[in-house]
């Protein structure tokens, strides 16, 4: 691609002499013929600048969102196309496909099963009985769907991930211990993404939900019965106990924990390491157990200043201590 018809790709302004890509780069290494972006300041030697002002000397693409110009020539520049569609000789298909499905390696698809078209499986991945994938969606290798699982179009479900399993759930008895039965489903909407060995457990009577556009980093556990809100972000190792219900844009850092049967309403967002018990309203919390984050700032610092005060509060107890020794001796 030239740099005019990036411009007119992204829909910006062009602004210096035209550039002949070989390619893309960030913006401290790229050469001089290479795409890059700047979010603010434009420095290094890319042939081309994606930003936001024009600057002399430089040829620039004029756009409102830099990053986002940026990912859309990624997406028909970089991005690998899928594998062309076929059934590989040695994958078992008992289920239905649609039209231009790819079926890779040793993919299991049992019984009762629909594949969507265009519908993308890589080697190893299994679709358990009666499950439902999308059109366009993806599975890689390994990944599994556990029985009666219903997966959305324009899905990606990274290797590794187990949707539709167990939900973890015992009843005390006094002999001990009682597995209870999980008999519902995993429903994830629509242009779901979850990362790679994470696991979403399906309900124990009705459906575990994943919202529209909701994405998972690697190793994000959802327990049984959530019902999680559309467009929720949550980063690696993140936790969500059982019967949880978040609202829409809910954001988790990493290693967040939600306990059970806790809400987050709309936009909430939880920082790294933070847990929350019952029912958050708004904004962002951090802590154990979460406060709202200007609280827990302020309890951070107050916790580094504690060494301080013991150590004055001991240095007054010895003078209170030595004045009531003499005020004693004078009487």
């Amino acid at each position: 691609m030239t740099s005019t018809e990036v411009a007119a790709f992204v829909g910006g302004t062009h602004h210096g002499s035209e550039v002949v890509l070989s390619g893309v780069g960030p913006l401290d290494a790229a050469g001089p013929t290479e795409l890059a972006y700047a979010e603010d300041l434009v420095f290094g030697d890319a042939g081309v600048v994606l930003c936001r002002q024009a600057v002399e000397g430089r040829t620039c693409i004029v756009v409102e969102d830099p990053k986002l110009a940026f990912i859309r020539v990624l997406e028909v520049t970089v991005v690998p196309d899928p594998p062309l569609p076929g059934v590989h000789p040695t994958a078992v298909v008992e289920g239905e496909l649609g039209v231009d499905v790819y079926v890779g390696p040793y993919a299991v698809i049992q019984a009762d099963s629909t594949i969507g078209d265009g519908a993308v499986i890589h080697a190893h991945a299994v679709v358990g009985v009666g499950c439902h994938l999308g059109a366009g969606t993806t599975l890689y290798p390994h990944a599994v769907l556990y029985p009666h699982t219903w997966v959305g179009a324009g899905c990606t479900v990274h290797a590794g991930a187990v949707l539709g399993a167990d939900g973890f759930s015992f009843h005390p008895t006094p002999e001990g211990p009682v597995k209870v039965p999980q008999v519902g489903r995993l429903v994830v909407h629509d242009g779901v993404e979850i990362g790679a060995n994470s696991t979403v457990d399906r309900a124990f009577l009705r459906d575990t939900t994943l919202g529209a556009g909701t994405a998972l980093d690697n190793l994000v556990h959802i327990g049984h019965n959530c019902q999680i809100g559309r467009q929720n972000l949550y980063a690696a190792q993140a936790g969500v106990s059982g019967s949880v219900i978040t609202g829409d844009g809910v954001v988790l850092g990493g290693q967040a924990g939600i306990a059970d049967h806790a809400e987050l309403a709309d936009g909430v967002q939880l920082a790294a390491k933070s847990a929350v018990h019952g029912r958050v309203e708004t904004g962002t919390w951090f802590g154990i157990p979460a406060v709202e984050i200007g609280l827990g700032k302020r309890m951070v610092v107050g916790l580094r200043q504690l060494p301080d005060l013991l150590r004055q509060v001991r240095r007054l107890e010895a003078r209170l201590a030595a004045l009531e020794g003499r005020s004693s001796d004078g009487e």
